[in-house]
């Protein structure tokens, strides 16, 4: 996500105040609430994709990086119990 409306104390990383802080987080939660959009490459501008808001896109792809990770974690269970079940015929041979 990107904000290009950002200026002054808002757009400072170093400026680390109580009320800079809690600024940012206004900002945040506006940036959440904005529909999905990407550069146009010929102008330079932020555009609307139709694809819902920053906060549903960010939730989707959790999810999806969920699945990803319940999945990985099954193969590596089976590859390691297929290992052990041939190791176990092996030492019994």
């Amino acid at each position: 996500m990107q904000d290009d409306t950002l200026s002054g104390i808002e757009s400072s990383v170093v400026i680390a105040t109580q009320a800079n802080l809690e600024n940012l987080v206004r900002v945040g939660e506006r940036l959440l609430k904005k529909p999905v959009s990407r550069i146009n490459l010929d102008t330079g501008k932020f555009e609307p994709t139709n694809q819902g808001t920053n906060e549903e896109a960010i939730q989707k792809f959790a999810k999806l990086l969920s699945q990803e990770k319940q999945l990985r974690l099954a193969r590596s269970t089976d590859r390691r119990l297929l290992l052990n079940s041939k190791r176990l015929m092996l030492n019994s041979s």
